[in-house]
């Protein structure tokens, strides 16, 4: 094509008379009309939008930095050699350069592993019963759950106390029904329990003469003189006076439905922190 008989690239029209290195007329575009951008989903976080650019795959400013920071990590992961977990002995490679395991979970459990390794597990002594235990964490201050539910109970004993006595008053209907379904049911035992013929006053007062107005347990006499069935009724014992012995209240209440052999197994036979009776001279004749 010669310098006169230029012609326009996009409309084909006469440009000869432009500068010699035009290539279009003045009323064409420099560049194509491309449409309408079709809505597309970002790349991060998955939000349909309306791209402003072409090559755009973020919807916003902070997608685009957390994109960019991904692909960095990405590519100096590549860069960085492999190395083993020493949680899991995995080989992996690492995010950052100061990374040691290959996730935080394996990194946690690690950690809590030496720990273990190195805490003191040696014998020590139960805070409430002096009993020697060997602990399975370093926290352990008691010998059993029982050690510590009785010690939890100590501390809060009062509270607990003055909310049974509130319940108590602010619901004596209740209160009434629960005590006669438990006499229903205590009547119930006695007359279904084979062998149970009854107690009668002399022989229970001869009984407790007999051991001098003490616990027949311990030897106290805190809190009065209780009936206690040696086999519980409502294991089957018998309501009979060779069923039968005086206990203070400390002892009858923690018993409650135990055999002795089990009431001495959980160590609420002779608990120190309260049986510590204050005893009192009664007399001889019941």
């Amino acid at each position: 094509m010669t310098h006169a008989t230029r012609a326009c690239d996009r409309c084909g029209a006469d440009i000869s008379t432009l500068h010699g290195n035009a290539r279009r007329c003045a009323t064409c575009p420099k560049r194509l009309t491309l449409g309408a951008i079709p809505d597309r989903a970002c790349a991060i976080c998955g939000t349909n939008y309306t791209p402003k650019r072409r090559d755009s795959t973020c919807c916003s400013p902070a997608c685009t930095g957390l994109r960019n920071n991904r692909i960095a990590a990405a590519r100096q992961k590549a860069k960085e050699p492999e190395r083993t977990c020493p949680g899991c002995k995995v080989n992996f490679k690492a995010w950052r350069t100061d990374q040691v395991h290959c996730t935080p979970v394996c990194g946690n459990r690690h950690r809590a592993r030496l720990n273990y390794q190195a805490a003191d597990l040696g014998p020590r002594s139960c805070q409430r019963c002096g009993t020697c235990f060997t602990p399975k964490q370093t926290s352990s201050v008691f010998c059993s759950r029982l050690c510590g539910r009785r010690a939890t109970y100590a501390r809060y004993r009062h509270q607990r106390v003055a909310a049974a006595v509130a319940w108590a008053r602010a619901n004596p209907e209740l209160r009434a029904a629960i005590a006669a379904q438990y006499k229903a049911a205590r009547r119930g035992w006695e007359r279904l329990n084979p062998g149970s013929v009854g107690i009668v006053s002399r022989d229970w007062r001869k009984l407790v003469r007999h051991y001098r107005h003490r616990c027949a347990y311990c030897g106290g006499n805190s809190g009065g003189i209780h009936m206690d069935h040696v086999v519980p009724l409502s294991r089957g014992g018998r309501h009979a006076i060779g069923n039968v012995l005086p206990a203070c209240q400390a002892c009858n209440l923690s018993k409650g439905a135990k055999l002795i052999v089990e009431w001495k197994r959980d160590g609420a036979a002779w608990p120190q922190d309260v049986k510590r009776h204050q005893e009192t001279s009664l007399p001889l004749s019941a």
